[in-house]
């Protein structure tokens, strides 16, 4: 029977407190370009507050094209670049638009439902979230870099 951590290809998936550590960088990230939207924001108002349901699109669009963008251009965010994890398709590649934004619902689905998503690679076989089981996606483990004298 096949090691759920180690897919066919030999990488490694990711483990649950890994995911949550690379959500924790990433979350830092978003509240941080929310902040300096709702900066600008109150300034244009003159100082006023700012809100409603424009606002709240405004601020989901952007979660949205953060990680759209990062994933779906290298397979990964900053805060996966800072604890080695990768998006990857079943042949290897970054996902494509479509599995990105698929990706993206399933994160929402699985936030709304308390994590449930999330705790949900504790039971599948495979270590899947719902985000992964959607989008037809996995996330792996990228190796250690080579810290060799020899500088290969």
């Amino acid at each position: 029977m096949p090691d759920a951590d180690k897919p066919a290809n030999g990488t490694t998936r990711a483990g649950l407190l890994r995911r949550l550590g690379g959500m924790v960088y990433d979350f830092l990230i978003i509240i941080a370009l929310w902040m300096i939207t709702l900066f600008a924001l109150v300034t244009i108002n003159g100082g006023n507050a700012v809100g409603g349901f424009g606002l709240q699109a405004l601020l989901f669009l952007e979660a949205f094209f953060f990680f759209a963008w990062f994933w779906h251009e290298d397979g990964q965010t900053v805060g996966m670049m800072a604890w080695r994890m990768r998006i990857v398709t079943a042949t290897g590649e970054p996902p494509s638009l479509t599995q990105v934004t698929t990706r993206f619902a399933g994160a929402c689905l699985s936030a709304v439902c308390f994590g449930l998503g999330y705790f949900w690679a504790l039971v599948d076989p495979d270590g899947r979230t719902w985000g992964d089981i959607m989008s037809d996606t996995r996330v792996i483990v990228e190796p250690k870099p080579d810290k060799s004298p020899s500088g290969n």
